[in-house]
């Protein structure tokens, strides 16, 4: 018999990409981002006009909520459409505030970035004042991930799955209330006075706004329920129906935009075990997200990119995404983990350092 010879294991060499460090695979990270983003810029001549593209965004938003207001207030759009609409504008005017954040918009004319931060604050009524905002961003790139990160905790991040964190992610003063004393005690940055006062004037109009809203209708409905035992005033009729006018075109679709967001940032962040910048976020973009990702502008899908270059407007964010999203998966960005929920967002499976 003549002997075959056996046919040599062939050994597929280890793709390079996984042999980097993190370090550096952040750093391939941001040149395709900054690749993608050089590209767009010299095709469309219009991007170069940065500051102008920022302001006509703010005032066309603002514009576009007070459209739609009149339009539901005259009997023209159901309610419905005015809240989908002024929630979506919103959700865009939130975006601005995060570039001025960042200075991405008339960082040599303070006059113009300021009347730009009034203008956000102003339409979206259910935030702290975005001079405060600043301070705790900038801190939140710094120690995203980590017990300092005075942002994304007092939204819900890092906290154990149950019912305490489903009311901080839907409820800005309940979270208030609930992360208030711990942060106090591991944020040395944290002060209870400076977000007080942060939340003077629009923060406060807005809750006195949203609850009597909800307590009074709660009432008249558990009133009809009951028979109508109490005799309802003419005067506390009118009052009703301002505050369910101010409902429809402006504090629910704020509610829902703020909501979104807050469901949405605080399980694409990191907590607890995160050791450096390619570990801090994921990407969240299934389809059946699209809901929240409505009114939080594609955030989940979008905001991971953010993390590695901070200098590029919303818009080029969501631009260069469908190009730099093979990139973050090839280089080990997590997709749609959404068991991180379950783990107190952290990396791993371990929860012993979870906040409370």
């Amino acid at each position: 018999m003549i002997a075959i010879a056996e046919r040599p294991t062939v050994q597929i060499p280890t793709k390079l990409y996984t042999r980097l460090s993190q370090k550096e695979k952040s750093k391939k990270i941001m040149k395709w981002i900054r690749f993608r983003d050089k590209k767009l810029r010299g095709k469309f001549e219009f991007l170069k006009h940065q500051d102008q593209l920022g302001l006509a965004i703010t005032l066309g938003s603002a514009a576009g909520m007070i459209l739609f207001a009149g339009l539901y207030i005259a009997g023209i759009i159901p309610a419905w459409a005015c809240i989908v609409a002024n929630g979506i504008l919103a959700s865009i005017l939130h975006e601005v505030e995060h570039d001025l954040i960042h200075n991405l918009y008339y960082k040599d004319n303070l006059k113009i970035q300021n009347f730009m931060f009034w203008m956000v604050w102003i339409f979206r009524g259910n935030t702290v004042s975005p001079w405060y905002r600043r301070m705790i961003h900038t801190l939140h790139h710094k120690v995203s991930g980590h017990k300092e990160d005075i942002e994304e905790r007092l939204i819900g991040n890092g906290m154990k799955f149950g019912l305490k964190r489903f009311i901080t992610m839907m409820d800005g003063n309940m979270s208030f209330l609930f992360q208030s004393h711990i942060l106090r005690r591991e944020a040395p940055k944290f002060k209870r006075s400076e977000i007080t006062r942060s939340s003077w004037p629009y923060l406060v109009i807005y809750f006195h706004l949203w609850y009597n809203f909800l307590f009074i209708n709660l009432f008249y409905i558990g009133n009809e329920l009951l028979g109508k035992p109490i005799e309802i005033p003419a005067w506390l009729d009118t009052v009703r129906h301002f505050l369910n006018i101010s409902a429809v075109v402006y504090t629910i679709p704020n509610w829902i935009r703020q909501t979104s967001i807050q469901v949405v940032s605080s399980n694409m962040h990191y907590y607890g075990d995160v050791k450096g910048l390619h570990e801090q976020t994921q990407v969240l973009n299934r389809w059946f997200l699209f809901p929240l990702h409505l009114f939080c502008f594609n955030f989940g899908s979008t905001h991971g990119i953010h993390h590695f270059v901070v200098n590029q407007p919303f818009y080029l964010r969501q631009a260069v995404a469908p190009f730099v999203h093979p990139a973050m998966k090839r280089y080990g960005i997590r997709f749609n983990d959404f068991g991180s929920i379950f783990r107190g967002n952290r990396l791993g499976k371990e929860e012993a350092l979870v906040a409370a």
